[in-house]
C-alpha cells in the first residue's frame, strides 16, 4: 500500500505515498473567514485568518503537524495538518520569531488541539507543542492519556485505524487496498 500510486475514489486525487491531511483553519474559525497572507496578522486588527496564525477574540491559533506513526513500518508516520491554540504571550514569542526561523529557541510549549481529529472526534484536547528546526511546523504531541490521539501517537497506528481515520476525513481508501 506503501508504496505504489493510488487515486482516491472520493476526491479523485492520485498520489504514490501515504496520503497526509491538513486542516486549512481552527475550528473555531469561520468557515467564510478570508485566508490572507502571513503578512496580516501583523498588518491588521482584530480577527485575522493566515496560512499559519489566527487571531479570534483573544484566542490565538498555529499551524502545527500532529504525527501518528504506523504501526509495524520502519519509521514511516502518518502526518495530520493541524491547529494548536496558545497563549497569547507564546504566540507572540512565536511569532516574533517566525520570519527568522528561529521558534526552535523556544522549546516545547502547553497548546491545544484545536481541531476535532477522529476516532475521538472532540477538540480542546491539551497537548505540548515542540518546536522544530528551520522553519518546520511544531509538531503536537497529546498530553492526555485517556485521549486515544494519545495511544496513535504513543504505540503506533495499525493500518485497519488508519484507513478508519481516512475514511472518517471522506477518503475511500479500504475499497482501493481490495480492489487492487
Amino acid at each position: 500500500m506503501l508504496g505504489s500510486q493510488r487515486q482516491c475514489r472520493c476526491c479523485g486525487a492520485t498520489f504514490a505515498q501515504l496520503l497526509s491531511l491538513s486542516c486549512d483553519r481552527p475550528d473555531v474559525c469561520p468557515e467564510d473567514m478570508f485566508v490572507h497572507d502571513n503578512s496580516a496578522i501583523s498588518a491588521q486588527a482584530g480577527d485575522v485568518l493566515t496560512e499559519d496564525f489566527c487571531r479570534l477574540g483573544k484566542l490565538r491559533f498555529i499551524r502545527a503537524v500532529l504525527a501518528v506513526p504506523l504501526a509495524d513500518t520502519r519509521g514511516e508516520e502518518f502526518i495530520l495538518g493541524t491547529w494548536a491554540r496558545l497563549s497569547q504571550e507564546d504566540f507572540e514569542a512565536y511569532l516574533d520569531r517566525f520570519e527568522m526561523q528561529e521558534t526552535e529557541d523556544l522549546g516545547s510549549k502547553r497548546a491545544w488541539l484545536a481541531n476535532a481529529i477522529p476516532p475521538d472526534g472532540s477538540d480542546s484536547v491539551e497537548a505540548m507543542l515542540h518546536m522544530r528546526p528551520e522553519g518546520q511546523y511544531p509538531e503536537l504531541q497529546i498530553s492526555e492519556p485517556d485521549h486515544p490521539l494519545y495511544n496513535l501517537q504513543m504505540v503506533g497506528a495499525q493500518l485497519e485505524e488508519l484507513l478508519g481515520l481516512l475514511y472518517a476525513y471522506g477518503h475511500d481508501l479500504p475499497s482501493l487496498i481490495y480492489d487492487a
